[in-house]
């Protein structure tokens, strides 16, 4: 968002902030059943119990005196959600640099919620006190042009939680140089994910005259076991491009719930958080 339109209050995070591992550990909502001490949990119990807190107190941050994050009840106990808490990563014990002992897993949500380093969790009516939760990760109004004009918002405008469909071009990389085939057609790859819950991705388009015309990638969803409705998938093309600097190729996702990348270019946010302009790739020199 800083690069394509305008400054932002945020950290560029680019194509990369994006994690795709096998994650095994009890489910969060059995072991909620388990300390309730029952198989159930009431309609009364889900009307008072709004949200599930999760903390992390091993370490001050740049905002806090601890880390933390919370999601809404409704959907730790929805066993569809998948919500865990890890303890194995890849089938191996879950590495220090990613929350060992334990830590959250929440999938199709910004990874700000899965807190690693787990201490406490807790069932509450309020969401976390926590600063990224209650002052970041929010997408504010467009008046909220900086951090005085943004205060009054921080408590109108509720927390992120699931992130937009979004397709990534990998290769080419932006700002790059390419030598064009003698067929006129250039090797484009990247992954995609899905909005949400909403997955998988059943369908990527690439243009590589700036949306003049679109053409289907194929995509490979991986081994069968592991994929499901929250993984990315990776796609291929070869895209029609002419010679010369300051070409563009656009990508677009659709998951299996027909969300899309709808705008070359997201609105912008003073946090730059969700973006998903189609935009893929720019500045690319075609020789």
């Amino acid at each position: 968002m800083r690069t394509r339109i305008k400054d932002v209050s945020g950290i560029d995070w680019y194509d990369g902030a994006v994690m795709n591992c096998v994650w095994e550990g009890p489910r969060l909502s059995d072991v909620l059943r388990e300390l309730a001490g029952s198989d159930e949990v009431s309609q009364t119990e889900r009307q008072q119990q709004k949200h599930v807190q999760f903390a992390s107190y091993g370490t001050e941050t740049q905002e806090d005196k601890w880390y933390g994050g919370s999601v809404p009840f409704e959907r730790v106990m929805d066993p569809d959600m998948d919500i865990v808490l890890a303890v194995k990563m890849n089938n191996e014990p879950l590495p220090p640099r990613h929350g060992f002992p334990v830590r959250a897993i929440v999938p199709g949500v910004l990874g700000a919620r899965s807190v690693k380093w787990l201490d406490r969790i807790t069932v509450s009516e309020e969401e976390s006190p926590n600063f990224y939760q209650k002052h970041d990760y929010k997408i504010l109004p467009l008046d909220a042009v900086d951090k005085k004009a943004a205060e009054p918002y921080w408590s109108q405008i509720p927390a992120m939680l699931e992130m937009p469909v979004n397709a990534c071009v990998a290769v080419p990389t932006y700002k790059s140089t390419v030598k064009l085939p003698d067929s006129g057609m250039l090797d484009v790859k990247g992954y995609a994910v899905p909005q949400g819950h909403f997955g998988p991705v059943v369908r990527v388009q690439v243009s590589g005259d700036e949306g003049k015309t679109w053409i289907d990638a194929k995509l490979d969803h991986g081994p069968p076991e592991l994929a499901n409705k929250w993984t990315w998938v990776f796609w291929n093309c070869q895209v029609k491009m002419e010679k010369g600097e300051g070409k563009k190729i656009f990508a677009k996702a659709t998951d299996k719930a027909g969300n899309t990348q709808e705008l070359e270019r997201s609105t912008w946010n003073l946090r730059g958080v969700a973006y998903n302009g189609y935009e893929a790739v720019f500045d690319l020199t075609v020789v």
